[in-house]
């Protein structure tokens, strides 16, 4: 499978999840946080039925890095989700765009991956982007969305770089990485799903704390909101159908193309996003909302810093390949 082939089966992958959920969270008033624990639950447990390697991929528990792991991309999915609730799906994906420049700030740090000077003008586009984009959103910057968006990216970021660099993801073999990412997806989610109802049911016996989390999940308050069965009967087929490929495909793209490519491939995101919600309207799935132009327009300028970067990226490596000079990202 080549490297553009896999990065347009991830896109399209991401979209149509991120679209379903936002039809089924707005369609059954579903609580975001639950739902998105649940799903991965599902896709966790799907791709360790697929694997065929149950039992060596349960021995990954004992490997730290794995929780960390997991955690990170449970987080990325429960904020992106809950951003749901408060945007599009449009939106929601072009502030993730902000994993660009985010990347290349991080892995600096982390793996010494110093960027060249010809990335930092589609750089500058993508944050400048960003902030007429949030400026344009209902509450500007005090939009829950922002905050959720530059969360769920720092996770992003992280747990793709983990990705990338453990052993496990580096076999060439697709059903090892289905078995890394199923174990990691069901324990995670499964810990963090018990955390949040434990959290519910302490809050419920003390009153006054209880009162304060009003504005908050609806499990802080009441933690048998889990038991409605829209709730597991969605996110399970969800999960099933939508969360464990996408993750699958995700971890074969950053095995292959490495993760700022990956994340700069995500750009189009938004647009993928912008059009399957367009055809679920038109389906009446959801409610029509107008395409708001200069939202619209910051989006595409964040699309288009993001895709100077490739561009910037491509040709610096096409010089290297030419002169037989080292990588300096490496």
């Amino acid at each position: 499978m080549s490297s553009p082939f896999i990065i347009v089966v991830a896109l399209f992958s991401w979209a149509t999840l991120l679209v379903v959920s936002r039809v089924v969270l707005l369609r059954f008033g579903l609580d975001p946080w639950l739902f998105t624990f649940i799903q991965m639950m599902a896709g966790g447990a799907f791709l360790l039925a697929v694997s065929g390697r149950s039992i060596r991929a349960w021995g990954l528990l004992r490997d730290p890095v794995i929780w960390v792991y997991g955690v990170l991309r449970v987080a990325t999915a429960a904020f992106f989700t809950a951003s749901l609730i408060y945007t599009t799906a449009a939106n929601a994906a072009f502030l993730s765009i902000l994993s660009v420049p985010t990347s290349v700030v991080l892995l600096w740090f982390i793996a010494a991956r110093r960027p060249q000077a010809g990335e930092f003008p589609g750089h500058f586009l993508v944050l400048l982007g960003m902030v007429l984009l949030t400026s344009q959103l209902d509450g500007a910057w005090r939009n829950p969305a922002v905050l959720l968006m530059i969360a769920s990216e720092l996770c992003v970021v992280l747990s793709t770089f983990i990705a990338e660099k453990h052993p496990v993801n580096q076999t060439r073999n697709p059903r090892a990485r289905a078995g890394l990412t199923g174990v990691m997806l069901l324990v995670s989610s499964f810990v963090m799903l018990l955390c949040a109802l434990t959290a519910g049911a302490a809050l419920s016996q003390i009153p006054l704390l209880g009162t304060t989390m009003l504005s908050g999940p609806i499990w802080l308050t009441d933690p048998l909101v889990v038991l409605n069965p829209v709730l597991w009967v969605s996110a399970i087929l969800v999960g099933v159908a939508l969360r464990g490929p996408s993750m699958f495909v995700a971890l074969a793209a950053i095995h292959r193309v490495r993760t700022e490519n990956y994340l700069a491939g995500m750009a189009a995101l938004p647009l993928v996003s912008l059009a399957l919600e367009k055809a679920a309207t038109g389906l009446g799935l959801l409610d029509p909302v107008p395409l708001d132009g200069p939202t619209t327009l910051c989006g595409v300028v964040m699309v288009t810093g993001s895709l100077l970067v490739i561009w910037s990226r491509h040709k610096r490596n096409g010089r290297e390949r030419a002169t037989g000079a080292p990588n300096t990202t490496e």
